[in-house]
């Protein structure tokens, strides 16, 4: 890939997330959607960011060296509007999905629709009703049932949505919304933050699957170490409000003549610290996923998970105590309207709460207990490399 064309993605991520600040603003509502965001991110080609370069797309996240590009784009959306990053990071996982499990058929064929503007996202999560698929005689097949948290409802129209099969497996399906009976529910969706990502209850009603809708076979959706590192991506696009934070109350401070404050002075250096963190456990994130791509062992994927476990947890404490110290340095004065701190703090405090953080944390702490390896040197890449 080349480097300069990763660079332009890069600088355009960072110029739209600058940009997108105030429509986050005017669209902090269950039923409003960052369209102008979404139009500028479709203009500057990022949709197609993670599609192979043999499709139209540019290999970001598929090839050893473009994992850091991947993360500080995610990074840069997130930092302008953190919704918008959770939008395009579902649509990435969607497109590392397809390249790693899809035939080349399906590739071509979803590279397309990315590149026509098609929104891709990654529907997971169960209702209490589920998902699940039922064959026809011809072949095909009907996705009944409910998926809640559905990230991007009403503008996702690509979204892999995960449906049980008659024998109890897991089957991704890639699934045509404009072509699909679903419905729509916003009712479900009613939080203290990430108010417009649209994470609505969908329900689907036969809609036709068709063979080119499958996406890999029953089970590849938890395959390791792809299912757990991801975690990366989200956190990348978590650190990206952080630093926001950072910005705004500097140039809250700087407004209000208080850079003489030492008190101030203190909570400021001390987040610029924790951001400073946060971006090098970016840097050492994307040269562990460049690393694993070179030498994708099971026993690499493995680290791999681990290393992205101690991530997410960075991040999320890294946030965590930007938060306290931001609302610290603004008081309540800060969190009132027009200043940006209340909507980031509420949308980032959301966006936090990822599945199974105790028992990722403990992964780390066993992983450590098992090994022989001095601590200092667990994770050095270099002298691990001499010991393989």
């Amino acid at each position: 890939m080349n480097k300069s064309k990763l660079e332009k993605l890069v600088i355009s991520a960072q110029i739209i997330g600058k940009s997108s600040l105030s429509e986050a603003a005017e669209t902090d509502s269950v039923s409003c959607f960052a369209e102008q965001t979404l139009a500028k991110i479709k203009d500057t080609e990022l949709l197609t960011a993670c599609v192979p370069k043999k499709y139209g797309g540019h290999n970001v996240g598929l090839r050893p060296g473009t994992n850091l590009e991947l993360l500080k784009i995610l990074k840069y959306i997130g930092k302008g509007n953190l919704v918008m990053g959770r939008i395009l990071e579902g649509h990435f996982n969607a497109q590392l999905l397809i390249n790693q499990f899809g035939s080349e058929k399906q590739k071509k064929l979803f590279a397309a629709d990315a590149s026509q503007g098609k929104l891709f996202g990654v529907w997971n999560t169960q209702s209490e009703v589920g998902t699940f698929l039922s064959k026809k005689k011809n072949g095909s097949y009907h996705l009944d049932g409910s998926k809640t948290f559905a990230t991007g409802s009403d503008y996702v129209t690509r979204p892999i949505v995960t449906a049980a099969k008659k024998d109890g497996s897991w089957q991704m399906c890639v699934v045509p919304l404009d072509e699909a009976n679903v419905i729509s529910d916003p009712s479900w969706w009613n939080p203290m933050g990430m108010k417009a990502s649209r994470s609505f209850k969908m329900t689907f009603v036969k809609a036709h699957i068709t063979k080119i809708n499958l996406l890999g076979s029953a089970g590849d959706y938890y395959l390791q170490p792809s299912f757990s590192s991801g975690a990366v991506r989200f956190a990348a696009v978590q650190l990206g409000a952080a630093e926001q934070l950072l910005d705004e109350t500097r140039n809250y401070l700087k407004a209000l003549n208080r850079i003489q404050d030492p008190f101030q002075n203190m909570r400021l250096g001390q987040m610029a610290i924790e951001v400073e963190s946060g971006n090098l456990w970016l840097n050492a994130a994307a040269t562990r996923m460049d690393h694993y791509m070179q030498k994708p062992t099971i026993k690499e994927g493995e680290h791999f998970i681990i290393y992205a476990n101690m991530m997410r947890t960075a991040i999320e404490q890294i946030c965590t105590e930007v938060i306290n110290l931001c609302q610290k340095c603004v008081g309540a004065r800060g969190l009132n309207k027009p200043y940006h701190f209340g909507r980031i703090i509420r949308d980032l405090s959301t966006y936090l709460r990822q599945p199974a953080p105790d028992a990722v944390l403990a992964d780390v702490g066993k992983c450590l207990l098992h090994s022989n390896i001095s601590s200092g040197k667990i994770w050095d890449l270099s002298f691990n490399k001499t010991k393989s």
